[in-house]
């Protein structure tokens, strides 16, 4: 299937304007995500085609205008014609921070907490590229995870990239939606936004950042602040001076807040070198999780498993964590190779120097064979079952005295298992859980061998 010059790889997602597909450009073979006006029915007759049209590509123009290292693309835009639809061609990243939380569609359920550095990265680079936005008169209006693009980097959360401008307005300009419309996404959106989309401005934005980084931290979404818990007592590692910073990022009255992303990162600045500080004095004690039977023996067999069997398959609770670790008696052996005496797996110890796609991850295993690492020719990429055993069991964030015998900024590694044709299994050893990607992704390859 194509669309105009676009090769149709899979669909990304679907909503009332439109579709956004991952597509290859022609020539290079480029993986882009390709954004498509396909109105829902309802949408139309409530809009309008024209007017509906007008806004796809003004979510272009808008994208288009703004060049920083927080704002996602526009790559190329096709005005469309009798048979092909409107469309415009953005840059392509696998990862975003939905997916990294657990969010679902199912928004008030608890999600995964990230750690207090990789939270306060996270928000400072979406406000970074807020800012930016704001500079130019434009006020985002949709900021929430799954509208956070994560960059594949060679550790740590990688590098944020803003996307969905659809409901973006810029400074006084009125918007064409019908009366009465939602702009915005529940939980994320401020108050005024949600009783007068057009009230919103650069304060709006910056309230769903504070909600956002308030999940990040906690798992949880904030409650109004008369019933708000101190997050001190929901998150053992932060103190409660926390406290003050949330109730003026998350205040009800724009007037109550951060007046601009600047001064929420001047904030952030002061919270994080206050934990630093208190977190290098500090060794935090955390229960011991519950483990395998010393005779448990990892699968060492590839499987191909759906996504509503996956949980099943590999154990896993409702947030994609091991229900019971491996014992993790791991041993440095001096031939670049690690060996764990609880599984018998010999582990490669600095796993590839970069990110990689699926299918050379496979080719990376191969090299290792034919050139025999560690005196051994029987590497493979390793099941989801063998990866869950290099996590601690400790997989809160806040783990400041965890040792490890592996480089722990590649913690995102390809498994051997497969969802589809083109889909794989990978585990976060970071965030310790366990996820999906396409092949054409990049992670980190760690490679195994032996066993019992």
């Amino acid at each position: 299937m194509h669309i105009g010059r676009y090769a149709i790889r899979g669909l990304l997602g679907r909503g009332g304007m439109g579709a956004v597909y991952k597509a290859a450009m022609p020539v290079t073979g480029r993986i882009v995500a390709l954004k498509v006006l396909d109105p829902a029915e309802i949408m139309e007759d409530i809009m309008g085609a024209a007017v509906l049209k007008e806004m796809f590509f003004k979510e272009a123009t808008t994208m288009a205008s703004i060049s920083h290292v927080n704002v996602a693309g526009i790559l190329d835009v096709g005005r469309g014609d009798d048979v092909t639809p409107p469309h415009f061609a953005m840059e392509y990243y696998c990862g975003n921070l939905g997916a990294l939380m657990g969010e679902t569609y199912e928004v008030e359920q608890p999600s995964r907490r990230l750690g207090v550095e990789a939270s306060l990265h996270i928000a400072r680079e979406m406000l970074a590229g807020l800012d930016r936005l704001h500079f130019e008169g434009i006020i985002h209006r949709d900021v929430k995870p799954f509208n956070v693009m994560l960059a594949e980097d060679e550790g740590g959360p990688g590098r944020v990239k803003l996307i969905d401008f659809g409901l973006s307005k810029l400074r006084g300009e009125q918007s064409q939606g019908h009366k009465g419309m939602v702009v915005g996404s529940p939980y994320y959106t401020a108050p005024e936004q949600e009783a007068d989309p057009e009230a919103a401005d650069a304060r709006s934005d910056v309230f769903s950042v504070g909600v956002t980084l308030f999940r990040m931290l906690t798992g949880q979404l904030p409650d109004e602040r008369a019933d708000r818990q101190s997050i001190c007592a929901i998150h053992a590692d932060l103190d409660c001076t926390w406290d003050a910073f949330f109730d003026r990022a998350l205040a009800s009255e724009p007037d109550d807040r951060f007046q601009d992303c600047q001064s929420m990162i001047d904030a952030m600045d002061r919270l994080e070198a206050a934990w630093i500080e208190r977190k290098d004095a500090t060794c935090v004690m955390l229960d011991e999780p519950e483990r395998h039977a010393r005779d448990w023996v990892p699968r060492a067999e590839p499987i191909k498993v759906g996504l509503h069997a996956a949980r099943a398959a590999f154990d896993l609770d409702v947030l994609w964590r091991p229900k019971e670790y491996g014992a993790g008696e791991f041993r440095k052996r001096g031939d670049g190779t690690v060996f764990d005496s609880a599984t018998g797996l010999v582990w490669e110890q600095d796993g590839a120097r970069y990110p990689l796609t699926w299918d050379r991850a496979c080719a990376y295993v191969a090299r290792f064979n034919r050139h025999a690492h560690g005196g051994r020719t029987d590497w493979r990429l390793p099941t989801v079952d063998e990866l869950t055993t290099l996590f601690t069991g400790n997989t809160e964030p806040g783990e400041f005295c965890l040792e490890s015998a592996f480089d722990p900024r590649k913690s995102r590694l390809w498994s051997a298992d497969t969802k589809a044709f083109t889909a794989a299994w990978y585990a976060d050893a970071e965030m310790g859980f366990v996820w999906w990607q396409d092949r054409t992704c990049r992670f980190f390859v760690r490679a195994v061998s032996g066993g019992m």
